[in-house]
This record gives structure tokens, C-alpha cells and sequence, in this order.
């Protein structure tokens, strides 16, 4: 018994962690650090690392031992001149060394290559979390609009039932025909409908945004709201945010390390064309046994066979059938190929951030109208509610403004979350962190 409470107690802990509620920022580094794309980006980067290593341990000594043994069997001719059954072994043991010394400069470029392919990584790291945070953005701010739409659409139902109690007053006092009452109830069933729709969306979107953070259901996710503070007027212009994100864009820092290191790949290409300088060196022995002779003993051959090697090998490239020229050839037009995207990053980029301008300023626009028609259904259906307490309104009227106010109020949420979707988005191109 006791046991089981710990456990109970345990699960009721986890529970209480669970439904935590985030804010934008802990939802936005919860997802970084749980999606599969990042994770991977990141495993490319200990790649690159390993790369790095390798590149530089070319500079060491390459060392080698190695050791033989030989049998013969068979006749053979003797200095007398004769031919007799023998059979012959031999051992060898080797020791070598190899360390190039010069290489047309090819070492040096591979290392400064490996380094850029490592920073263009990381960079590359950054421009996928960068991309995740736009869509938690989003999904988070489409949880918290649908959770509006639920509360607007339980104050309609509220209002709806209040109309209803007052009609069955009014048919009770004979001031209202029964009928009104069925037009009462049919709208109660319709802003239930309502609810449930609302209710569903709201659902199905915390399911967006809980696969997003890697929940195992929506039903642990609870976020915080963002401020109202938070909607502010959009200042200055396209080409002063343009100038902002080219000094900060990951994008923009990856294509950039992969021309430098593209630029290198030619010079690594250009290298075969020069001579090449290694230093060698080596220690080895020998020792026979044949049967049928009298043969010294293996310390003494070994030590009589000892020998030891030093040398410098040079090569120089005369003809390779001009395969270090198209290698060059194909080096050059890889930059060319990166100096294109490079150019075509930055025309999205600035694209991307024109429209992101321009639709948070229509944004804007819209949510400040749409405060002022929600306001003015607001009045239009207090009247008309007044007016239908003193008898001086149909119902039909009512249904009317009741009607436009729920499209007001919800055109005001919708207008409201998307202005503050496309600030986030412009505010994210300036440099701003997502919070």
C-alpha cells in the first residue's frame, strides 16, 4: 500500500511538471533540443569535427611494422655440385616511416577547408533552429487564437441562454408568441455547434504544437499567454531590416563558408601540379634456417642482418592524362555554383522580408479596424438587446447584431493574433529573439 501511494504520489508530481505552462521561449529551446532535424544537423557537425582531426594528422609520420615468413621445400643444387632434398625458412622484420614534407601546399587548403565545412555546419545548425522557431511561432500563437475563439464562442452561448430565459418570461407573460421560443433554441444549438467546432480546432492545434515540442500528447501541454504590450506599430522599412539580417542571417553565413571553402577545393586541386617531398626511413633483419647445414644462431643473424634506411622521395607531376585540370576546372565552377546560391539567398532573403513588411503593416491596418467594428457591433447589439427588453425589437433583429457582433469579435482575435504573428516574423528578421 505504501508502494503503491509513493507511486501515485510520483505520477501526480510528473503530472503537475507536465502541465507546466510554457512560454513562447521555453517552447521554442524545447524544441530545438528534441527535433530530429536538429539533432541530425548536429551529429554532421562531430562529423566535421572527426573531419577537422584527420585533416590535421596528416602532417604526422605514417609508421608501419611489418614481418615474413618464408618455407621452401625441394631438391636444390649444393656447392659440390650436386642436387639435394632441403627445405629452407626465412624470417624478415620491418620497421618503416613516411612524413611528407612538402605537398604543393595541399595540406595547409585541406585543413582551412575542413574548418569551413565545420563552421558552415554549425551555422547550418543554427539556420534549422532558426526555421523551427517560425513554425512553434506560429503553432503556439494559433493555440492561444483558437483558445480565444472557445471563450468568445462560450460568451455568445452565455448570451444566447440569457435571451432564452428571457423569451420563456416573455411567452409566460404573453408578451411573445411560442415560436419565438424554437428561434431561441435553434440559435442555443448553433452556438453549441459552435463551441464544439471551436473546442476541436483549439484541440487539434495544441496537437500541432505538442508534436512540434515532442509531447507524447497534448493533454501535458499548457502555455502562457503573450502580453497585450507585446502589439506594438511597425517601424522603419524593408531595406533597413534587409541590412539588419545580412549581418546575422545563419543562412547567409553558411552559403558564405561554402564558397570560401569551394575556394579552397581549387587550390587543393591546383596542388597536384606541384612536386611533392616525403622523408622515409626504416630498420629491418633477417633470419634463415636451412635443413641439412650447420646455421648460426638467430640473435647472431639478426644482429648480423640488422640494416637501417633513411631517403627523400620527390615526385614531380609530368603528365596525368589532364586530370588535374578538369579537377580545377570542376573546383572553379563549384564556387561559381555556391556564389549562385549565396546570390539567391539573399534575393529570398530580402523577399522574405519585403512580404514579411508588408503583411505585418496590412496586419496592422486590419486589427485596428477590426477593433473598431467589433466595438461598433458591440453598441449596435446593446441597443438592440435594449430595445428587445421594452419590446420595441424583433427577434429577428436581435439575431442580426448577435450574428455580426460574433463575426466582430471573431474577426478581432483573428486579426489580433495574425498582427502579432507577422510582428514576431519582422522582429525575427531584425535580429530580435523569439520570447
Amino acid at each position: 500500500m505504501k508502494q503503491f501511494l509513493l507511486g501515485l504520489l510520483a505520477l501526480c508530481s510528473l503530472t503537475a511538471a507536465a502541465q507546466t505552462p510554457l512560454n513562447l521561449r521555453q517552447c521554442i529551446d524545447r524544441a530545438n533540443e528534441r527535433n530530429l532535424q536538429v539533432r541530425q544537423a548536429l551529429l554532421n557537425c562531430r562529423q566535421q569535427e572527426v573531419n577537422v582531426s584527420s585533416a590535421r594528422n596528416a602532417r604526422l609520420p605514417e609508421v608501419n611494422a611489418s614481418a615474413g615468413e618464408n618455407l621452401s621445400f625441394g631438391r636444390g643444387i649444393t656447392a659440390n655440385n650436386t642436387y639435394e632434398s632441403r627445405n629452407t625458412s626465412s624470417t624478415s622484420l620491418s620497421l618503416g616511416a613516411s612524413m611528407p614534407l612538402l605537398t604543393g601546399g595541399r595540406i595547409g587548403h585541406v585543413n582551412k577547408q575542413a574548418d569551413l565545412n565545420l563552421a558552415a555546419a554549425v551555422a547550418d545548425v543554427d539556420r534549422l533552429r532558426e526555421d523551427l522557431s517560425l513554425q512553434v511561432t506560429q503553432a503556439y500563437l494559433q493555440v492561444i487564437y483558437y483558445a480565444d475563439v472557445v471563450t468568445q464562442t462560450n460568451e455568445n452561448l452565455s448570451l444566447a441562454l440569457q435571451q432564452e430565459e428571457q423569451v420563456r418570461k416573455r411567452i409566460a407573460a404573453g408578451r411573445l408568441p411560442e415560436v419565438e421560443l424554437a428561434q431561441a433554441t435553434s440559435r442555443i444549438a448553433q452556438n453549441r455547434l459552435d463551441l464544439v467546432q471551436a473546442k476541436n480546432n483549439h484541440h487539434l492545434a495544441l496537437l500541432s504544437l505538442s508534436q512540434l515540442l515532442e509531447f507524447s500528447t497534448p493533454d501535458s501541454l499548457a502555455i502562457v499567454r503573450p502580453e497585450e504590450s507585446e502589439l506594438r506599430d511597425i517601424t522603419g522599412n524593408p531595406e533597413e531590416t534587409y541590412l539588419l539580417a545580412l549581418s546575422d542571417r545563419p543562412s547567409l553565413r553558411v552559403a558564405d563558408l561554402r564558397i570560401r571553402a569551394a575556394q579552397e577545393g581549387i587550390a587543393i586541386a591546383r596542388s597536384a601540379r606541384y612536386p611533392t617531398l616525403s622523408l622515409t626511413a626504416g630498420l629491418g633483419s633477417n633470419y634463415y634456417h636451412t635443413s641439412g647445414i650447420t646455421n648460426p644462431t638467430l640473435s647472431r643473424q639478426i644482429k648480423d642482418n640488422f640494416s637501417q634506411s633513411i631517403g627523400l622521395s620527390l615526385n614531380f607531376p609530368l603528365f596525368d592524362r589532364h586530370a588535374t585540370r578538369n579537377n580545377i576546372r570542376q573546383a572553379r565552377l563549384a564556387v561559381l555554383e555556391q556564389q549562385l546560391a549565396l546570390d539567391n539567398t539573399k534575393k529570398t532573403l530580402y523577399k522574405e522580408i519585403q512580404d514579411a513588411y508588408y503583411n505585418a503593416l496590412a496586419a496592422q491596418q486590419k486589427y485596428r479596424a477590426a477593433l473598431v467594428a467589433e466595438e461598433a457591433a458591440q453598441v449596435s447589439l446593446t441597443t438592440v438587446i435594449k430595445k428587445l427588453e421594452g419590446g420595441r425589437a424583433t427577434t429577428p433583429e436581435f439575431d442580426e447584431a448577435f450574428n455580426k457582433h460574433f463575426v466582430a469579435a471573431t474577426n478581432r482575435i483573428s486579426a489580433r493574433y495574425e498582427f502579432l504573428f507577422r510582428s514576431k516574423i519582422l522582429d525575427f528578421y531584425r535580429g530580435t529573439t523569439l520570447r
